[in-house]
C-alpha cells in the first residue's frame, strides 16, 4: 500500500513528465495532485492542468492549499528554474520532504535558501543528478579499488543530441558572456552550461569528493539559432580547480539531433597514474544493423524546436533513434527510487539540497568567468558554504 503521497509542482514541458510517471510507477508512492503558484502565467498553467489530466489527478491552482494537504508527504519540484528560490523554501516550510529538478535554482543566493530552509525544517531533499546510474557507480568503485592509482584528474560530458543545429549566424566577434544571468528558460531554448552542465559539474564533484576552489569557464553559440536569438549559451565548458588541486573538467551543450546515434554524448573520463577510463550511459548497449530506415530529423515543433520534452514528441510522432538502444533502465527512474529509498531508511540522500548549492555556485561562478575572460576564485565562498554547514550539524547533534 503507498505510504508516500506525492505532489507535483510543474507539468508538461518540464521534467515532470519524467518524474511525475517515475513516481507513479513506485508501489511505495501515490501521486495525489499537480500544482503550482497561484498567478503563473495562463500557458504555464494550461500545461500544468494537462499532465494532471493525463495522470488522472486533480490540478490545485494554489500551492499553498495543496501544500497543506495532510495526504502529501513528498514534493516533486519542477518550477521554472527563476522561481525555484521561492517554490523551494514554500515546500520545505510546509515540512515536506523535497525531490528537486536539476539545476537546484538559478542563483546561488536561491540554491542557498533553500538549503537553509530544508535544513530548518529537518526534511530530506534530493536534486536529480545521474550519480545512481550504473555507468556513474562503475566509476566510482574503479576509483575506489584503486586500480587506476593515485587519480589526477576527471571529465564529464553532458551534451544532448537534439535540436536542429547548423542554424546559429555567423558573429564578426566571439559572444560576450553576462557575469549574473536571471534569466534561463525560454519556450525554444535554455542556457546550457547551466542546464546541461549541471550534470557533469556535479558528476566530476561527487567522484572527486572535492569542492571547488576556482573556475574558468568559456560559453559560446555554436549549433542553434533559437540560442542565438535569445543570446543565450547553447555550449559551455568549465575547468574546475579543486580545493586539493587537482583539475576536473565538465562541459554541457546541446549539439543537434544527427550528432550522435543515442541521446548524446553522456560520460565521464576518469585519469590516474596507472592508466584512464571511460564510463558512458551507452554502455552497455545494443548496435542494431537492419533494413529499417535510418532515422530522419522530426519535423520542428512551434513550442519545442530543441525537442525538449517527450509531450512534444509524442505530439509529433517523433520515432525514436534505433541503431543503438540502451540496456540500461532509465536514469529518472533509478534516481527517484533511490530517493524513496532513503526516505525509507530516514537517512539523507548524497546529492541533498546542500550539497547541490555548491554546484550551483560553481556554475554561476562559470558566467562571471566566461564574462570575465578569467579565472574567478571560489574560496571565500566555499568557506562560508562550509561554515554554515558545519553550524547546522553542530545544531543537530546538540
Amino acid at each position: 500500500m503507498p505510504h508516500y503521497g506525492v505532489l507535483l509542482v510543474g507539468g508538461n514541458r518540464t521534467h515532470q513528465e519524467g518524474y511525475g510517471r517515475s513516481f507513479a510507477g513506485d508501489p511505495r508512492c501515490k501521486v495525489v495532485a499537480v500544482s503550482d503558484e497561484a498567478g503563473i502565467p495562463e500557458y504555464r498553467a494550461g500545461l500544468n492542468r494537462l499532465l494532471a489530466h493525463e495522470m488522472g489527478v486533480p490540478y490545485i491552482a494554489d500551492l499553498e492549499a495543496a501544500l497543506a494537504r495532510r495526504d502529501v508527504q513528498v514534493v516533486s519540484m519542477c518550477a521554472d528554474v527563476e522561481r525555484r528560490g521561492r517554490v523551494g523554501v514554500m515546500c520545505a516550510q510546509a515540512g515536506k520532504h523535497i525531490y528537486f529538478d536539476k539545476p537546484l535554482a538559478g542563483s546561488a543566493r536561491d540554491a542557498r535558501a533553500i538549503a537553509d530552509a530544508v535544513e530548518r525544517a529537518g526534511v530530506h531533499s534530493q536534486m536529480f543528478s545521474q550519480i545512481s546510474t550504473p555507468w556513474a557507480q562503475a566509476a566510482k568503485s574503479a576509483i575506489a579499488s584503486g586500480q587506476l592509482g593515485d587519480i589526477v584528474g576527471w571529465h564529464a560530458d553532458m551534451l544532448m543530441a537534439k535540436g536542429r543545429p547548423g542554424t546559429a549566424p555567423q558573429r564578426n566577434k566571439p559572444r560576450a558572456e553576462q557575469p549574473r544571468p536571471e534569466r534561463f528558460t525560454f519556450v525554444e531554448a535554455k542556457r546550457e552550461m547551466l542546464d546541461m552542465g549541471v550534470y557533469s559539474v556535479s558528476m566530476v564533484l561527487w567522484l572527486s569528493g572535492r569542492r571547488a576552489s576556482a573556475v574558468y569557464a568559456t560559453t559560446g553559440n555554436y549549433f542553434f539559432s533559437e540560442h542565438a536569438a535569445h543570446d543565450i549559451e547553447d555550449f559551455g565548458a568549465l575547468t574546475l580547480t579543486l580545493d586539493d588541486g587537482r583539475v576536473a573538467t565538465a562541459t554541457g551543450g546541446r549539439i543537434g539531433w544527427t550528432s550522435h546515434p543515442r541521446s548524446g554524448v553522456v560520460r565521464v573520463i576518469v585519469t590516474g597514474a596507472r592508466g584512464s577510463a571511460v564510463f558512458s550511459e551507452a554502455t552497455p548497449r545494443l548496435e542494431i544493423y537492419s533494413d529499417e530506415p535510418p532515422f530522419t530529423l522530426p519535423p520542428t515543433h512551434p513550442w519545442d524546436p530543441m525537442a525538449m520534452w517527450s509531450s512534444t514528441g509524442r505530439d509529433l510522432g517523433t520515432a525514436p533513434k534505433r541503431q543503438w538502444v540502451s540496456m540500461s533502465e532509465s536514469p529518472q527512474s533509478v534516481d527517484m527510487r533511490g530517493f524513496i529509498d532513503c526516505l525509507d531508511r530516514d537517512v539523507e540522500p548524497e546529492m541533498n539540497a546542500r550539497t547541490a548549492v555548491h554546484h550551483v555556485e560553481v556554475i554561476m561562478a562559470g558566467y562571471e568567468s566566461a564574462a570575465a575572460g578569467k579565472p574567478v576564485s571560489l574560496r571565500v565562498k566555499a568557506g562560508v558554504a562550509s561554515d554554515r554547514a558545519g553550524r547546522v550539524a553542530s545544531r543537530r547533534g546538540s
